[in-house]
């Protein structure tokens, strides 16, 4: 037993330590980055083929949606901004009940591409939207190992974000219905 516990709280300290590794190199990488234009549907299409390839949406199923008349381009680095992606949907996967939906939906609209991920879980209260992406923030899901998870995915995702001037908020869903829902908004590329 006590040796499961050192076990397990070794296996945090080394999640935890590379995930504080991550955000810096992710700060001092996109500081330097060369952007280049990016089909952010295509991007999303191969991240949620991939994702389901791997078995990584359990037992929840994510439905896309794309609307604009133009391709979903933007000037960015693609592997951060999947990155975003990918954790948006693992906290999507996460908060949703056994068997949910999850929509993710793709606007290209005037000079904005957006990506909205919707989940059907309890929702974040007002009061907590903007603390959800600070630094070591986490709140979990009742009986979800707290030791998986660092508080550092959102805060990543959105300075990804801002350095592709854009920006990463969470909102609720807009049909009412319960859960929440993530806005990643970048500048379009000009088409």
């Amino acid at each position: 037993q006590l040796t499961d516990i050192a076990q397990h709280d070794v296996r945090r300290i080394d999640r935890l330590v590379s995930e504080i590794s991550d955000a810096s190199r992710v700060d001092a990488e996109l500081s330097r980055a060369v952007f280049d234009p990016v089909d952010l549907g295509e991007l999303l299409g191969g991240l949620l083929q991939a994702r389901e390839n791997r078995n990584e949406n359990g037992n929840c199923k994510v439905v896309l949606r794309q609307t604009g008349a133009r391709p979903a381009s933007i000037m960015g680095v693609p592997i951060r901004l999947e990155m975003v992606l990918d954790n948006l949907l693992d906290n999507a996967v996460s908060f949703s009940p056994e068997g949910g939906e999850i929509d993710v939906l793709l606007q290209n609209i005037e000079e904005h591409v957006s990506v909205a991920i919707c989940d059907q879980g309890p929702g974040i209260p007002a009061g907590e939207r903007e603390s959800i992406f600070n630094r070591f923030h986490s709140v979990r899901p009742e009986g979800e190992d707290f030791g998986r998870h660092s508080g550092l995915g959102l805060a990543i995702a959105r300075s990804i974000a801002e350095a592709h001037d854009g920006s990463l908020s969470a909102h609720d869903r807009p049909d009412g219905e319960p859960g929440a829902c993530f806005i990643l908004d970048l500048p379009a590329l000009d088409n």
